[in-house]
């Protein structure tokens, strides 16, 4: 999809599970590599990762990917500091871009179908923002429109884009992710997951 990048967002260090979560292997791939696998197999282009304090041992999983590493070095001051590395990257990529969409490696129920009824729902309607709703939230992935740009990179801390979601609310179309809210953060998580 020329009108929109993607960035997947793996610079954190999973201090409640233990372990890099972009490490673990779920359906013969890390959960890295297949987040970005099914970021560029949506047609977004290019694509961007984000990786932050294990970088050398997760860079392995994707340097034979069509994606581009991004380090952030200061992946402890939050996801906001990954969210703007990647922002100012697309943009320096393509100053035109018109869309952005964002999304994270620790959701094993993520899937190409749901990326392609973003892609198509945010092309097909008016909304600022398309964004996967599952449980009672709005998150990610999500795909941003170039006006807001300016509000991401004006995040601080470890704000993600869920601020701008609620903000924006009456300017956000949704798209259903059945499992989305199915993260792994914890070893019962990953107990969940194994289950």
């Amino acid at each position: 999809m020329d009108d929109c990048t993607a960035i997947v967002l793996a610079a954190g260090a999973s201090t409640r599970l233990g372990r890099p979560k972009q490490l673990i292997q779920f359906e013969g791939e890390s959960l890295l590599r297949r987040a970005t696998r099914l970021a560029i197999d949506s047609g977004c282009s290019p694509v961007f990762v984000v990786l932050g304090r294990d970088a050398a041992s997760l860079l392995p999983e994707v340097d034979d990917l069509q994606a581009v590493v991004l380090i952030n070095e200061e992946w402890q001051s939050g996801l906001a500091a990954s969210l703007k590395i990647a922002v100012k990257a697309a943009l320096a990529a393509n100053g035109q871009l018109p869309n952005i969409m964002a999304l994270v490696c620790d959701q094993p129920n993520l899937g190409l179908p749901l990326l392609g009824r973003l892609i198509t729902t945010h092309r097909s309607g008016r909304a600022l923002i398309t964004a996967s709703r599952y449980g009672e939230t709005l998150g990610v992935p999500a795909i941003f429109s170039r006006e807001i740009f300016g509000e991401l990179l004006d995040l601080a801390g470890d704000e993600g884009a869920r601020k701008i979601l609620l903000r924006h609310r009456e300017k956000v179309a949704e798209v259903p992710f059945p499992g989305g809210e199915f993260d792994l953060d914890t070893p019962e998580d990953l107990a969940r997951l194994n289950s």
